[in-house]
């Protein structure tokens, strides 16, 4: 296992979890953990969706993160919020600094609608299967999804995607709010600029206070 450097006075709770290219894999956290979301050969955007455990019909929201915000891209010091305005997550350290909270996260109609592509894996559907092997039922719903390291840029009104410049290692570090189920898919595009059209596996490591 490379483990990349620990956040101060924290120790790693357990091994990493892989997430492997085009798949997704689901943690459980906790409230006064960091949890940190690797790129482990770099360029590759993660897709994170959370439910608080207390209430899995509390979700991350990316609508209410950028209200709540009142701006486009999180930075270092925000707090990222949940559908009811809860505060989920606070950004403490940032290697790459360019995020998406605008587009839903890959689905089959994407693929299916803008590339004629009907069997293309998704992160919707990676997302599905790793809550389904986490053994829940919660719904999936994309447009909550964080498109972690996602390279879009605003143009004239429009987003435009473009390859992330990020190299391999580079991570975020979250401190966790509350209690939660995350879940993050290594996004499976490789027809648009967003993985630099090769898909790579991420890691999921969880610290704990010392």
């Amino acid at each position: 296992m490379m483990v990349g450097p620990a956040p101060r006075s924290y120790e790693l709770l357990a091994e990493e979890v892989v997430v492997p290219a085009c798949e997704a894999r689901a943690v459980e956290v906790r409230a006064g953990q960091i949890l940190q979301i690797v790129d482990l050969e770099g360029q590759q955007v993660g897709d994170l969706i959370a439910y608080r455990l207390a209430d899995p019909s509390e979700v991350f929201s990316a609508g209410h993160t950028v209200s709540a915000l009142t701006r486009l891209v999180p930075q270092v010091g925000d707090e990222l919020f949940s559908n009811h305005r809860r505060p989920l997550f606070r950004i403490l350290h940032d290697d790459v600094g360019s995020h998406d909270l605008i587009v839903p996260c890959c689905d089959p109609e994407r693929y299916s609608r803008d590339y004629n592509v009907h069997d293309h894996a998704s992160c919707l559907a990676s997302l599905e299967r790793a809550v389904a092997a986490s053994g829940r039922s919660w719904p999936v719903r994309g447009e909550t999804a964080w498109n972690v390291f996602m390279n879009n840029r605003h143009e004239g009104g429009r987003v435009v995607t473009y390859e992330p410049p990020h190299q391999a290692g580079a991570a975020i570090d979250l401190e966790v709010l509350d209690d939660l189920l995350v879940v993050l898919s290594a996004c499976p595009q490789d027809l648009s600029p967003c993985n630099a059209y090769e898909p790579t596996s991420m890691a999921l490591r969880v610290w704990e206070p010392e």
